[in-house]
């Protein structure tokens, strides 16, 4: 009986238990579309806009048994080899909270914006990192692409 009981023991401690930390999976499903126009705040650079206009740009998964929120993020943009950190937005009706029931994914549409200089050049694609922050105070880092990735 106590082989049985160390057993199921372990069993909880070593699968269940891990599937109760916040552990969200991120996947980039559509594009972003970028713009690039002059600074409001008179600095005389410009400022560059991702956004995703398509609905469903983004894929969130739980992959834990307890519900998790996303109640912001960060964006960051490394250019010329100095991190840019920029605003963030959100498009349509998409906005944060977002609720992730356990073990279940949602669907969310980003947009993210960075001052850049003035001589700025927006290539054909190019990477930015997001940081999403949940109501636990754990962030969960991804990099995304102008364009989405092959599925």
């Amino acid at each position: 009986m106590s082989a049985f009981s160390a057993a199921f023991t372990g069993y909880f401690w070593l699968i269940k238990a891990r599937k109760e930390k916040p552990a969200l999976t991120i996947v980039q499903l559509r594009n972003f579309r970028t713009s690039l126009r002059s600074s409001q705040n008179g600095s005389g650079g410009k400022r560059l806009g991702l956004t995703q206009v398509e609905p469903c740009g983004i894929l969130v998964a739980n992959n834990s048994i307890r519900q998790n929120a996303i109640i912001g993020f960060d964006c960051y943009l490394k250019y010329r080899g100095e991190t840019i950190k920029g605003d963030w937005g959100y498009v349509n009706d998409d906005t944060p909270p977002w609720n992730i029931g356990p073990e279940s994914a949602i669907s969310m549409s980003l947009a993210c914006f960075f001052d850049v200089p003035e001589d700025c050049e927006v290539p054909e694609d190019m990477n930015f990192r997001v940081e999403f922050k949940t109501a636990s105070g754990k962030r969960f880092p991804h990099l995304f692409s102008i364009k989405a990735p092959e599925l």
